[in-house]
């Protein structure tokens, strides 16, 4: 069981890229701005609740994105889900993971940006853990360097074509 993720904006250029049906893909938004300010704490706020669900129901959940010209890998991806697996293995299974970011070892600076998270944040995350059917996190990316970055018009243009 799978559900498809398109990290918005350049995530929709898999549509294209592998063929995706766009009835099929869902949308999600991890801004690689909040992982380049030290945001963490609003990525896990700004986090779809389908998401959310979907993965304590124990669908595999697969984000595409792509990553600025040059950069096989984005930052939403590399750090920001990154982060998310981080947070949802401590709260939802108690697990402790160990964290990489391109290869580097994050524990202190998640353990300490976790430390930080509000009552909010954990009671928002905690809320699916109600609905927990598997023992194990299935969340996994597909990333790649973008062909279309920072040209939202023609990706704009790229779903109008798929959904029609």
């Amino acid at each position: 069981m799978q559900k498809k993720f398109l990290n918005l904006t350049n995530g929709i250029e898999a549509i294209e890229r592998y063929s995706l049906d766009i009835s099929e893909v869902n949308f999600i938004r991890i801004q690689s701005t909040h992982c380049e300010q030290f945001q963490f704490e609003r990525i896990l706020l700004e986090l779809d609740n389908n998401f959310l669900m979907w993965l304590a129901l124990g669908y595999e959940c697969i984000i595409y994105d792509f990553g600025a010209a040059g950069s096989e890998t984005s930052k939403a991806v590399y750090h920001g889900v990154e982060w998310i697996k981080y947070v949802l293995n401590k709260r939802w299974f108690g697990k402790d993971t160990i964290p990489y970011v391109r290869g580097k070892m994050v524990l202190s600076s998640f353990q300490n940006y976790y430390s930080q998270l509000s009552r909010k944040t954990k009671r928002r995350i905690d809320y699916f853990k109600n609905f927990l059917l598997v023992t194990d996190l299935k969340l996994v990316s597909i990333t790649s360097a973008s062909s279309y970055d920072g040209q939202k018009e023609k990706l704009a243009e790229l779903i109008k074509t798929y959904i029609t």
